[in-house]
């Protein structure tokens, strides 16, 4: 164990089965712009993969693990976000959506979060095991990708053993340990932490800033353990190239039973679906 490790605050909190469901927060304020044409009427989180939107996608998923207490922060077209929620998760809104990031985004939901949490970007489509992964362990912890980390957009971390030491997109290559996948689980002090460093780097001018900051400042102090989800199928969804991707390989990879022939929703019909 290095001087990093052992300095690290390991939680008593056990994150077992035998803990309360914890909450879910869903990030989904952004409009996706780089996607182009994709997000001129809707936003990212409700591109459709497989028949279903992205956001429908992570509910499920979140469902299926037990965890019905949700919160999903939107932003661009907040109203048709609403509607998709209607039922399965408090909305909140982020009228600043368009001069701020996802660390802002997250401290607005911090009324709201009152125990353990799992924050997902919306963006992300992933296999059901990466979420499982995550919850089965006993400390706060974030699931990584040790096969990715080398583009420039990429969400970058270092480790040190199996502790975050590092995450942002501007590590250099010779620090990069892999790519944050986008969903992370905290312990329900550790989440009060993180909404704390959220504040104070939001009070020092940094609301443009990635949720990243406030997990790398959290780390400084309490141990993250990193979960390796390499050898499932997940994809954060930035660019049309992502997007093709996720509906031609990783979709059919997360859902053996999905029909080659399912009919795909055009973006005519997500706009009657989402924006009546």
């Amino acid at each position: 164990m290095d001087d990093f490790t052992a300095r690290k605050n390991i939680s008593n909190v056990s994150l077992t089965n035998s803990s309360p469901a914890p909450q879910a927060l869903i990030l989904a304020a952004g409009r996706g712009q780089r996607l182009g044409a994709h997000v001129e009427q809707f936003p990212k989180c409700l591109l459709q993969v497989g028949g279903r939107s992205l956001l429908d996608h992570q509910l499920s998923m979140l469902a299926a693990a037990g965890i019905h207490d949700v919160c999903v922060v939107a932003g661009y077209h907040h109203n048709a976000v609403a509607r998709v929620c209607l039922g399965r998760a408090h909305v909140i809104n982020n009228p600043k959506w368009a001069e701020t990031n996802s660390l802002y985004s997250l401290w607005l939901s911090r009324h709201w979060a009152t125990g353990q949490l799992v924050v997902m970007n919306c963006d992300v489509l992933a296999d059901q095991r990466v979420l499982s992964r995550l919850l089965e362990n006993t400390s706060s912890s974030f699931a990584f990708d040790s096969n990715s980390g080398k583009d420039e957009e990429h969400m970058k971390i270092e480790l040190s053993g199996r502790i975050l030491r590092s995450m942002s997109k501007t590590l250099h290559a010779s620090q990069v340990h892999g790519e944050n996948v986008g969903m992370l689980h905290f312990s329900a002090a550790d989440a009060r932490e993180l909404f704390s460093h959220a504040g104070a780097i939001i009070g020092d001018g940094g609301k443009n800033m990635w949720m990243a900051a406030a997990v790398q400042a959290l780390a400084r102090e309490n141990a993250l353990v990193g979960v390796d989800v390499r050898d499932l199928s997940w994809i954060e969804i930035d660019y049309q190239k992502d997007l093709e991707h996720a509906r031609q390989r990783i979709w059919p990879s997360i859902e053996p039973d999905n029909r080659p022939g399912q009919k795909r929703l055009e973006s005519r019909d997500v706009q009657r679906l989402y924006m009546q």
